[in-house]
């Protein structure tokens, strides 16, 4: 996986598309829509999911929880309008597809969510991360995970068809999640009170760290948020301390060699032909539905927000991606019989797609909006 992953990384930045879309190409080629060599074990699982963690903590880690502060009121109207968009179009869709009430609903919320972690390593390349609309996208995107994430806690009751889930659940499930923020804020207190008294040499900070990263990443998946939320937040508490640069440099080497590439490739491995060909239609029309309405929405509500074209352009196109946020989402409409197994593979293809689009958007994005704003 990770030769794969070095290899069409190569090859894509050669013919000058980032390096995570050739990352996904070679999953796509190792996975069982081609050679069959590589499938969804659990191995993989676990070292994608670490991937996308260590991308995500890094993320948190280079961000400036200040300026995050001053974007977050953006970012929630960002994720709102980025929400609704896609909801209420894709639900009409698939009902003219004549899909019950309950599977249009939910593929709907499936598509709801945002997986920022694409645009990260997009972003992270062309040095926009700590830009205003870098940080925005951020912010859109981890409120745009609690968004979808109260949306499947309410949609197990609503729609009737969990197994034994009921409203009380629902309802302990949504306290466990503000439960959850209370506790990042107690460790944050408590971390950099540690950290900054205490002497520790660098080496134990980063297992210190790493460490944090990992507790919070599982304790997010806990209560129904997506681990990377939680490795994003350990990122943000870290990059308070004064081993901030230090470990910035040190994630950098450790999460290219072997984690993240992985997370990459695993993306491309949940291709499946299968669920384009039984439903092209519907394949094509979800994808373009998928990218335009997150678009929209996301550029309205920056837009609304008083911020500029050019940076709400890129805020847009940051937003698009679907990635494992989208993955986790539909495996629990699976589970709890939201959508069938016919269906299933189509809306895999449908996020992975948009997973391989978004960061082809992002960066002629970002590349025009530099050339507007040095005229």
């Amino acid at each position: 996986m990770i030769v794969f992953a070095k290899f069409f990384g190569m090859l894509a930045s050669k013919i000058h598309i980032p390096d995570v879309v050739g990352q996904i190409m070679g999953g796509v080629v190792l996975g069982p829509s081609v050679l069959g060599v590589i499938h969804r074990q659990d191995i993989v699982i676990a070292l994608a999911s670490l991937g996308a963690a260590l991308l995500m903590f890094g993320a948190g880690l280079t961000c400036d929880i200040d300026r995050l502060k001053k974007y977050f009121g953006r970012g929630v109207i960002v994720a709102l309008f980025g929400v609704v968009f896609p909801v209420g179009s894709i639900y009409l869709m698939c009902r003219y597809f004549q899909l019950s009430i309950i599977e249009s609903a939910f593929i709907g919320i499936v598509f709801a969510a945002t997986s920022v972690s694409i645009s990260v390593a997009v972003l992270e390349e062309m040095h926009e991360l700590t830009s205003s609309a870098g940080i925005t996208i951020l912010a859109a995107a981890v409120a745009d995970d609690i968004i979808s994430i109260v949306l499947l806690s309410v949609s197990i009751p609503v729609l009737g068809v969990g197994r034994g889930h009921g409203n009380s659940d629902a309802l302990f499930l949504i306290i466990l999640q503000i439960v959850f923020f209370l506790f990042l804020w107690l460790c944050y207190k408590i971390v950099t009170l540690l950290i900054n008294t205490i002497d520790l040499d660098t080496a134990k900070a980063g297992v210190y760290s790493f460490l944090l990263c990992l507790f919070l990443a599982g304790t997010a998946e806990m209560v129904r948020l997506s681990a990377v939320t939680g490795a994003f937040f350990a990122g943000l508490i870290v990059s308070q301390t004064k081993f901030k640069k230090v470990l910035m440099a040190r994630l950098k080497g450790l999460g290219t060699l072997l984690p993240i590439p992985i997370f990459f490739v695993s993306i491309g491995v949940d291709m499946q032909i299968n669920g384009i060909y039984k439903h092209c239609s519907m394949f094509l029309i979800l994808i373009v539905l998928a990218v335009i309405t997150k678009f929209l929405g996301a550029f309205i509500g920056a837009k609304l927000s008083r911020i500029d074209l050019a940076n709400s352009v890129e805020i847009g196109a940051g937003m698009i991606s679907r990635g494992e946020v989208g993955i986790v989402i539909a495996q629990a409409g699976l589970g709890s019989h939201f959508i069938s197994t016919s269906y299933y593979s189509t809306l895999i293809a449908v996020i992975v797609a948009t997973t391989i689009l978004a960061p082809l958007i992002l960066k002629p994005v970002v590349l025009w909006k530099r050339k507007r704003e040095s005229v």
